[in-house]
C-alpha cells in the first residue's frame, strides 16, 4: 500500500463519487488496484507482429510464450517471479485454474482461444526465471492493428493498469501513426515510457546508429519529453540485447518497485485532479451566475451542436451502415467456398458411397449420419474463419463510433473554452467489447420420410443406383442450405455486438451531457461546495501530480 498517496486517492475519489463523475471512475478503480498491488505492471505494447512474446521469452531464457507467423496473444499475460513454473488461469466469473505450462497456448493464443471464448480475464505465468526482478510484473498484451479487433480491445482495456510500458516498434516499420497513437495513450496512464525497436539486425551498424538518433529527435518533436529508444532482436546478439534491457529498464525499476509505484500512482492521480478540476470549475462558474445568466450559459454550452438526439441519430445512423453492410459479407465470404465445399463432399461421398451395404432405410440412415458429421466438421472450420470478418466489421463499427463520441467531446470542450473560459480534461468514449455469440453448427435431418416403410418394396438392387445418384445431387442444396444458415447466424450476431457498441456510446455521450447539465444548473447556495472541492484538488494537486 502506498500510504503517502492513500489520502488523495480517497479524497478524489470521494470527489468523484460526490459530483457524480462518472467518467472518471475507470481510473479511479486502476488507481485503487495499484495501491493495493505488491507488484507494478511493465506491460509490453505494440502492433501486432511487433515481436513482443519473442522478447519476453528472451528476458525468460526459454520460449514459455507461444509465438507464430500469425499474430497469436490474445489474452493478456502477465510474468512475474515464482518458486516454481507455474501457469494460473483465472476466468471472467472469478474461477482460477492451474494448469501445466504446455496448456498456455490453448488459453492465451487465437487458435486456442479464438475471440476468447473460453472467458479468460488474465493468465498468469510464475517463474524462477524472473527471480532478479521481484515486485515487477510483465504483461504480454495482445497485438494492436490486427483484423482481431477483439485483440485491441484487450489491451485498450488494460490500459489503465499499466504503471510503466515498453512499446515495441518494429524497424520494418518504425514509428507509424498507429505506433505514435499507442505511445500517446500509454504516457496518459504511465510516467515511464520506453521504444524498443525490435528487430534491429536487419540493419547495419552505420543504418542502426541512423534510425535510433531519428527516432529519438522524432519523439522529442512530437512529445516534448526525450523518450529513450533502446534496440533489440531476437535472432542475433540476443543475450547482447537482453542484457542492455535489463540493465536500461528491467533492474532500475525491479530495484525502486516502492517509488515506481507511488511515482506511477501519483501519475494516474494526477490526471484524475486535472480532470475534476475541470468539471469542478464548471459547476462554480455556473453557481456563481444569476439565473437568467446561469440559463443562458446552459444553452450557449449545450446548444444544438452536442444536441443528444442529433448525436444518438448519427450513432444510428453509423450502426445501419454498417448492419447495411453485414449480411452482404458474409454472403460473400461464404459463397466464395460453397462450390469447392460441394466439389470436395462430393468426391468424398462418391467415394463413400459403394462401401456402404444394407437395406434402403439403413443406407438412408448411413447417408445421413456421413452428411452430418461431415457438414460439421467442414463448416466448424469455415465458420471459425468468419469470425475475422465478423471482427472487421465490428471494428469498423467501433471506430466510426469513436470518432462520432470524440467529435461530440470536442465539440463540447469547445463550448465550455469559449463560454467559460475552462478547459476540460479529454476524457474518452471507452469501449467494452462484448464477446461473439457462439455460432454452433446444426444440420437439419436430410428426409423427412420413414424409408423403412418402403424398404420391403424397394430393394437395393432395384433403386441402389437411383438412391446414389438422389443423394449425390441433393448435396449441393444440402451444402447451401447450411452456409446459408450460416451466414444468417453470423449476421445476428455481429449486429448484436455492433448493436451494444452503439448503446455504450449513446450512454456515453448521455451520462457526459447529464454530468454538465447537473454542473451547469447549480445555485448560488451550491457554490460553497465547489470552492472546497477547489481547496482541496489545489492541495492534493502539487507538484507530484502534474
Amino acid at each position: 500500500m502506498v500510504s503517502a498517496l492513500d489520502g488523495t486517492l480517497t479524497t478524489l475519489r470521494g470527489i468523484v463519487q460526490q459530483f457524480r463523475l462518472s467518467s472518471l471512475e475507470p481510473t479511479v478503480r486502476a488507481c485503487e488496484a495499484l495501491s493495493e498491488s505488491d507488484a507494478i505492471d511493465l506491460a509490453v505494447l505494440g502492433q501486432f507482429k511487433s515481436g513482443k512474446s519473442s522478447l519476453l521469452n528472451a528476458i525468460l531464457g526459454e520460449p514459455i510464450l507461444p509465438v507464430g507467423v500469425l499474430p497469436l496473444t490474445a489474452v493478456v499475460t502477465r510474468l512475474a517471479v515464482g518458486p516454481q513454473l507455474i501457469v494460473e488461469v483465472t476466468h471472467l466469473d472469478g474461477r482460477v485454474e492451474e494448469v501445466d505450462v504446455t496448456r498456455l497456448g490453448e488459453f492465451v493464443t487465437e487458435k486456442g482461444n479464438p475471440g476468447n471464448r473460453r472467458q479468460i480475464a488474465v493468465v498468469d505465468v510464475l517463474t524462477p526465471a524472473l527471480q532478479g526482478f521481484p515486485g515487477l510484473r510483465l504483461v504480454d498484451t495482445p497485438g494492436l492493428g490486427s483484423t482481431l479487433a477483439h485483440n485491441t480491445q484487450a489491451t485498450q482495456d488494460w490500459m489503465p493498469n499499466v504503471a510503466a510500458a515498453i512499446i515495441a516498434v518494429s524497424v520494418e516499420r518504425p514509428l507509424s501513426e498507429q505506433d505514435l497513437e499507442l505511445i500517446r495513450g500509454a504516457r496518459q496512464v504511465a510516467p515511464r515510457v520506453w521504444v524498443l525497436l525490435t528487430k534491429i539486425d536487419l540493419l547495419s551498424e552505420t543504418e542502426q546508429g541512423e534510425v535510433l538518433a531519428f527516432l529519438e529527435k522524432t519523439l522529442q518533436d512530437k512529445f516534448s519529453s526525450a523518450i529513450r529508444v533502446l534496440p533489440f532482436s531476437t535472432r542475433s546478439d540476443v543475450q547482447r540485447w537482453t542484457q542492455q534491457l535489463e540493465e536500461n529498464v528491467l533492474r532500475p525499476v525491479a530495484g525502486n518497485i516502492s517509488q515506481e509505484r507511488e511515482k506511477a500512482l501519483a501519475w494516474k492521480l494526477g490526471s484524475i485532479a486535472l480532470a475534476c478540476r475541470g468539471y469542478i470549475e464548471i459547476g462554480l462558474r455556473a453557481a456563481e451566475r444569476a439565473d437568467t445568466e446561469r440559463e443562458r450559459l446552459r444553452a450557449a454550452v449545450l446548444d444544438e451542436t452536442v444536441n443528444a438526439e442529433i448525436i444518438h441519430d448519427e450513432l444510428r445512423q453509423a450502426e445501419r451502415g454498417i448492419r447495411d453492410r453485414t449480411r452482404p459479407a458474409f454472403e460473400r465470404f461464404f459463397a466464395s467456398q460453397r462450390a469447392s465445399l460441394a466439389s470436395q463432399m462430393g468426391a468424398a461421398l462418391a467415394t463413400e458411397l459403394p462401401t456402404w451395404h444394407g437395406s434402403l432405410a439403413q443406407q438412408t440412415g448411413r447417408y445421413e449420419s456421413w452428411i452430418k458429421e461431415r457438414l460439421v466438421a467442414e463448416l466448424t472450420s469455415r465458420s471459425a474463419a468468419a469470425a475475422a470478418e465478423a471482427n472487421r466489421l465490428i471494428t469498423q463499427a467501433e471506430e466510426r463510433f469513436r470518432r462520432i463520441a470524440e467529435a461530440f467531446r470536442d465539440r463540447l470542450g469547445r463550448n465550455i473554452r469559449e463560454e467559460m473560459g475552462v478547459a476540460i480534461s479529454a476524457v474518452a468514449w471507452e469501449a467494452v467489447r462484448p464477446e461473439l455469440a457462439r455460432i454452433d453448427i446444426n444440420t437439419s435431418r436430410t428426409f423427412m420420410f420413414d424409408w423403412e416403410l418402403l424398404s420391403w418394396v424397394l430393394p437395393m438392387k432395384l433403386v441402389g443406383g437411383l438412391f446414389q445418384r438422389h443423394v449425390l445431387r441433393r448435396l449441393s442444396w444440402e451444402v447451401e442450405k447450411n452456409l446459408t444458415r450460416l451466414v444468417g447466424q453470423w449476421t445476428d450476431a455481429t449486429t448484436a455486438v455492433v448493436n451494444d457498441l452503439r448503446t455504450q456510446a449513446a450512454v456515453w455521450v448521455d451520462a457526459e451531457l447529464a454530468t454538465l447539465d447537473r454542473l451547469l444548473g447549480q445555485k448560488p447556495i451550491e457554490s460553497s461546495l465547489f470552492r472546497e472541492a477547489l481547496e482541496t484538488l489545489n492541495v492534493v494537486g502539487g507538484p507530484e501530480l502534474t
